[in-house]
């Protein structure tokens, strides 16, 4: 118990130092929730977990949240299991000079709230909706027995820690050089080699939207990369593969 005050007490006292920053959100309210059973099981439809999580359908709810608010955070009492249905977020912490550090990026289908399930011990990291934001939750606490007794639950939760492990994986292993890094970034973690949104890829790649977009217009001159739109640009095919 002590503890769990002891890092509550760092991470409010590290998270005070971080929301001067134009990055670390300051939005904390309560989460918008639906019951209704019919958009439940239009959700857990779509996330094509419905075989998995069939027993658990009834303690199943819809949690909502706008851009900017927090999805999960060592702040918040009421710990839960969530599935991304809907929009995207930003997953990061926050190291004790107060810097926030990018860890990885959440879209559809991704998981939520699963160390929580193993351990009582509050996390470091804060999950923020980059976008209006829909989730499946579920309460760990009431419902932690019976998730960790049913084996089909398990093993959707090793194949998420599983693929959040390799991409943490990639991420240690990716260059230090910036010019390399954008490329490692756009070709492994953005869906269709595409970055789409320069503030959110400069915090992921821990560098600046100046940095980012000066290297983008070079590599858009060496024919690297195509510009899409607006802050858009996408690798061209033959060059992620070389």
């Amino acid at each position: 118990m002590l503890m769990a005050v002891i890092i509550a007490d760092w991470n409010i006292r590290n998270y005070n130092r971080a929301k001067n920053t134009d990055i670390c959100p300051v939005r904390m309210k309560a989460v918008k929730r639906s019951y209704s059973h019919e958009l439940v099981d239009a959700y857990l439809k779509k996330t094509g977990y419905g075989s998995v999580l069939e027993d658990f359908q009834d303690r199943l709810w819809i949690a909502e949240y706008e851009k900017g608010e927090f999805v999960s955070s060592p702040l918040q009492t009421e710990r839960l299991f969530q599935i991304v249905v809907q929009g995207s977020l930003s997953i990061y912490c926050i190291r004790d000079d107060g810097s926030v550090h990018s860890i990885a990026s959440g879209q559809k289908n991704y998981l939520i709230g699963e160390m929580e399930i193993f351990s009582r011990q509050a996390s470091n990291v804060y999950a923020e909706a980059n976008e209006d934001l829909a989730c499946l939750a579920m309460a760990i606490e009431e419902n932690r027995t019976a998730l960790l007794e049913n084996a089909g639950f398990l093993c959707m939760i090793c194949e998420s820690l599983t693929a959040k492990m390799e991409s943490l994986t990639t991420i240690d292993a990716v260059p230090a050089d910036l010019n390399q890094r954008i490329l490692t970034y756009m070709k492994y973690r953005c869906s269709h080699n595409e970055i789409r949104g320069l503030e959110r890829a400069a915090f992921h790649l821990n560098c600046s939207s100046r940095q980012l977009q000066r290297i983008l217009n070079r590599y858009e001159e060496d024919g690297i990369v195509v510009k899409i739109g607006k802050g858009a640009y996408r690798l061209i095919e033959d060059v992620s593969d070389s």
